[in-house]
């Protein structure tokens, strides 16, 4: 697992040096220099918050000898997995900071539709393999506080298998979360920071 840690930090630091980056380059150098920069505030202290983390989680690693890299094919499979759901968090935060603002298959990407789609696909992956233990937690949760939407929910779903249940479960919560998240921090950042957002 150190191995893993270190090469995850080394992709956070990356991933936080282009926030960093992006944030300087926001009206007033990021609201560092002069007032008005308030749009590169916000990802200049995720860069800086993400950085010191990569740099905790790269110097514990060291220090458990994480960083002598050889030797990888004593990466057993767990650490493989570790590894690569951080490396597909580095690549889809990347690639989600990257669409902001920018003009995608001849249309402007919309910040709640971009972050929408960035939680959503989040949350899918990061629970598909406990999928089963998790539907099975949050449904005896909602059968137990709410019976009657809990009934309602078997009626309109009762044509998917049991087999099935718990990943419908899993889109419909991950999609349900993201919404309510996108919508959120879409009207914080508008009507309270008065912030335009891409």
């Amino acid at each position: 697992m150190p191995r893993a840690d270190f090469l995850t930090g080394l992709v956070l630091l990356l991933v936080s040096a282009m926030l960093i980056g992006e944030g300087l380059t926001l009206p007033g150098a990021g609201g560092l220099i002069m007032k008005g920069g308030e749009p590169g505030r916000v990802p200049l202290f995720l860069g800086v918050v993400i950085a010191t983390m990569a740099v905790v989680l790269i110097v514990r690693a060291i220090s458990q000898n994480g960083h002598r890299l050889r030797g990888a094919a004593r990466f057993d499979s767990e650490n493989k997995q570790a590894l690569g759901r951080a490396l597909a968090v580095a690549v889809g935060g990347t690639l989600y900071v990257g669409l902001l603002g920018h003009n995608f298959l001849g249309s402007d990407t919309d910040y709640a539709v971009l972050t929408f789609g960035f939680v959503f696909i989040f949350i899918v992956i990061a629970e598909w393999k406990l999928a089963p233990e998790i539907a099975g937690r949050r449904w005896q949760t909602l059968d137990r506080r709410a019976p009657a939407a809990a009934a309602r929910l078997t009626a309109i779903f009762g044509f998917v298998s049991p087999a099935r249940a718990p990943y419908v479960w899993l889109f419909a919560t991950a999609a349900f979360q993201a919404v309510v998240l996108s919508v959120i921090v879409s009207y914080v950042f508008e009507k309270q920071f008065f912030v335009q957002l891409p």
